[in-house]
């Protein structure tokens, strides 16, 4: 069912198109499913209080901040009979020397037998529990173990035998956080704690643009120490509630210990919470029809603008790795655009016409951006682009590919939806009914009794399968479009960056939407109680009156799946 022009609907008569508009269309974004209502209008992301998320974790609790309360920590059974040695003088004097920073840390060789291990490792933690001990290699003999012996870090508990045991090793927190990106976050703690960003694990990626809240977890953390920072923020407190917002960046409770680590994905969605200011007067009938026609046929789920960089081209530099031509990859990425701040344009416009990577690097602000690893690694070996490309972190390379999978996906979607509507067709897959994530083909007597939000399509990659029916040619087409193959997906940097593909749901329902009519008088005035407020003792209730209109959006999606394109749906607009 190709879709109709509805003279109707008042945007079929918006035929200007914004910057961002066309640029949402160079990456696919094109069609809309849902017609016959009065667009939503209205300002986004006014105030950091208008963009809430919350996340959903995998038992379905929602991740809201309520308590700093430190739970017990029940006692490590495994040690508790262990016998204390004496320890000699010499290994005593050694201990001492480390204590007092005279040398960084003290080896002893490690007994052969586990339990004289043991009892040696308690017996330096009874010895002075500042100190953390742990067998390892002999840096002199590999085929030697040791036990060394350092200073405890403040961030995580000491010795083996004071550590949680295997049912308790991780510490699992709630991160609060607002103006600030889920993994500048993340560099900021590990700073902050002089601990490695990888220690630090979480489910999934948060905007910077609004208050959040998420799961985060490490391994034998001491949640001590995340109390101590969120002094910072108590102590804004003194002053306004907004103060506090821009004075600190998160705070961190409900600390739980487990056996389990917390990996990305480990979620099951995120609730919204959205203000939208400076809206149009619009009628309760209008947004109950908006409510009706989203939780009955949902909206389309593309991948949204965020997923391809500021300037909308991360896609372009996917397809040159991809394809293997790393020097123009390297190129893309090294070119600077309008939203480049001014000391990396300067450096990059310099190595533009200079070649001198290592002059460019010398005149960035920041060194461990990633035009800064590029530029170091250049300086060091001027023509190995593929060997600059991977000096970057594994997740921003594999940022790329999964950018240019994505506007195959969106561009895939977009021709079938304009040319089939929201029909079913034979030979569309969908999720096998069991738990394993594979699909199979619908059949001719399956296509009456299915839905197009039961339809996935498949995002590009090695080892996928394709729709057996017009979706199959889109892949293709689209595809030789930029001179590639499925092929292509193979190994682009090497065996570890395989991009296998995977399926996406079509369309995504909402499990629930609303949305409510707020009057407000200031542009600046609040309008809604966070979880901040919670936090701080505080209550508050919007006045609900003046000249101004905004409209409360609350919406639970599954993750993955962006809060953007249910309101670009809603909107009709691509600049949100």
């Amino acid at each position: 069912m190709k879709r109709e022009h509805d003279d109707t609907d008042p945007q079929s008569q918006l035929n200007k198109r914004s910057k961002t508009d066309a640029k949402a269309e160079r990456v696919g974004l094109n069609e809309f499913i849902n017609h016959g209502f009065s667009p939503i209008t209205g300002e986004f992301k006014s105030r950091m209080e208008d963009f809430m998320v919350t996340e959903i974790c995998k038992n379905g609790a929602e991740c809201l901040l309520k308590s700093f309360d430190i739970p017990d920590l029940p006692i490590d059974e495994r040690n508790k009979d262990v016998q204390v040695v004496d320890l000699s003088e010499e290994t005593v004097a050694g201990l001492n020397k480390v204590l007092s920073k005279e040398i960084p840390f003290f080896t002893i060789p490690a007994p052969v037998d586990k339990a004289e291990r043991t009892s040696l490792h308690k017996s330096i933690g009874n010895f002075n529990d500042s100190l953390s001990t742990e067998t390892t290699k002999d840096a002199t003999n590999f085929n030697d173990s040791v036990v060394k012996v350092t200073i405890k870090s403040n961030n995580f508990f000491g010795t083996r035998d004071k550590r949680p045991g295997k049912n308790n090793q991780y510490l699992h927190f709630t991160l609060l956080k607002w103006n600030i990106t889920t993994s500048d976050a993340v560099l900021r703690l590990c700073k902050t704690m002089n601990m490695k960003h990888r220690n630090l694990s979480y489910a999934g990626m948060k905007d910077k643009r609004g208050i959040t809240a998420q799961r985060m977890c490490c391994r034998f953390l001491d949640p001590k120490r995340l109390l101590g920072i969120n002094k910072s923020f108590f102590a804004a407190n003194e002053e306004s509630a907004d103060s506090v917002v821009y004075k600190s960046s998160y705070i961190m409770g409900d600390f739980e210990f487990s056996k389990d680590t917390l990996k990305l994905g480990d979620l099951s969605g995120n609730k919204f919470s959205i203000v939208l200011r400076e809206c149009e007067e619009t009628t309760q009938e209008n947004l109950d029809k908006v409510k009706h026609l989203l939780l009955e046929n949902g909206f389309i789920n593309y991948f949204g603008l965020q997923r391809f960089g500021n300037n909308g081209d991360t896609h372009e530099v996917g397809k040159h790795i991809l394809k293997k031509d790393y020097q123009s990859a390297i190129e893309r990425i090294l070119t600077p655009n309008d939203n480049t701040k001014m000391d990396v344009r300067d450096a990059l416009n310099h190595y533009i016409k200079s070649e001198n990577a290592e002059t460019a690097f010398n005149m960035l602000g920041y060194k461990n951006s990633t035009e800064g690893l590029i530029l170091s690694s250049l300086a060091k070996e001027p023509n190995d682009y593929k060997k600059a490309l991977k000096s970057l972190h594994y997740k921003q390379q594999t940022l790329y590919t999964h950018a240019y999978q994505s506007y195959v996906w969106n561009m895939m979607v977009s021709r079938r939806i304009s040319t089939h509507g929201t029909a079913v067709l034979e030979g569309d897959l969908v999720y096998n009914d069991d738990s394993h994530g594979g699909v199979r083909r619908l059949t001719p007597e399956q296509v009456p009794s299915s839905h197009l939000s039961d339809i996935v399509l498949p995002m590009p990659g090695y080892d996928i399968q394709v729709p057996d029916n017009c979706c199959k040619d889109y892949l293709s087409e689209i595809l030789e479009q930029d001179g590639m193959s499925i092929d292509d997906f193979k190994g682009p940097l090497g065996k570890e960056f395989n991009v296998s593909g995977c399926y996406r749901n079509v369309l995504f329902k909402p499990s629930e939407f609303d949305a409510d009519i707020i009057k407000y008088s200031d542009e600046n005035e609040k309008l809604v109680s966070t979880n901040l407020d919670s936090v701080l003792g505080k209550s508050f209730e919007a006045k609900n009156e003046g000249s101004k209109t905004a409209l409360l959006l609350r919406f639970t999606l599954p993750k993955s799946c962006y809060a953007t394109m249910l309101l670009r749906e809603i909107m009709r607009s691509d600049a949100i």
